[in-house]
């Protein structure tokens, strides 16, 4: 194939993407309202008035925009395997036997790994940081004044779906290691020697994609640390195979 045969190629890949994105979008954001009940349910299973289940907004396009990000969110997981799918299609004549069966497995790993990591924040993590924050609410007393949440619409949407995507990004870590230890860029030997840096890095990672929380901070490290001690093993184990 010439070049301008693979810019053709790259071309219809990307707008079958594009595509997919535009109906999935339309069709999430008719049912935006459904979604946005199933993100406040973490946060509602923990509130046990159910006068207290309520959300405010204080801007008039604010829900209408919540929705527009919420749908957004939504094609943007839902498009992510056909994403993977098409880019494999597109280099995949390019590889050679021996490549594509490292290849394939990785690309067939990566939304595995990312859709765990959103149902682990969904399910696990997600739930301990509301509890935490939720603890600090206080029943008014004869001393002491009451202190109870009302959480923006706008506002939590934007948090969750932050945690959402943090967890599933930091769960493919191990595979961006093997990956990188693939292309000869790194080897046990400076994962196990540059360990302090790269947890340094994981810290750093942690608290700049994380809300200012010490839990939350603790909830995507220590995966990450786990997943790297994970990824060191698995190199190991694919450099003795060779």
């Amino acid at each position: 194939m010439s070049y301008l045969d693979h810019f053709r190629e790259l071309r219809n890949r990307l707008i079958y993407c594009f595509i997919f994105l535009f109906i999935c979008f339309f069709i999430y954001f008719y049912n935006a309202q459904y979604l946005g009940s199933l993100l406040s349910k973490p946060l509602y299973n923990i509130m046990g008035d159910s006068e207290q289940k309520r959300m405010i907004f204080t801007g008039l396009p604010e829900v209408f925009v919540s929705y527009l990000k919420i749908a957004l969110f939504a094609s943007v997981l839902t498009s992510f395997p056909f994403f993977i799918l098409q880019f494999s299609l597109f280099i995949s004549p390019a590889l050679y036997k021996k490549e594509k069966t490292f290849f394939v497995p990785v690309f067939f790993l990566v939304p595995v790994l990312f859709f765990t990591g959103v149902l682990f924040a969904y399910f696990i993590l997600i739930p301990v940081i509301w509890n935490f924050f939720i603890s600090f609410q206080v029943q008014q007393t004869d001393n002491y004044f009451s202190i109870e949440l009302e959480s923006r619409f706008g506002e939590y949407m934007k948090l969750i779906m932050y945690l959402l995507f943090s967890c599933g990004l930091s769960f493919l870590f191990p595979v961006f290691l093997i990956i990188l230890s693939k292309l000869k860029i790194i080897n046990v030997e400076i994962l196990r020697k540059q360990r302090k840096f790269f947890i340094i890095g994981i810290l750093i990672f942690s608290a700049v994609f994380t809300p200012p929380d010490i839990i939350s901070q603790i909830g995507i490290a220590l995966p990450l640390l786990i997943f790297f001690e994970i990824a060191i093993l698995l190199i190991e184990f694919l450099n003795k195979k060779k």
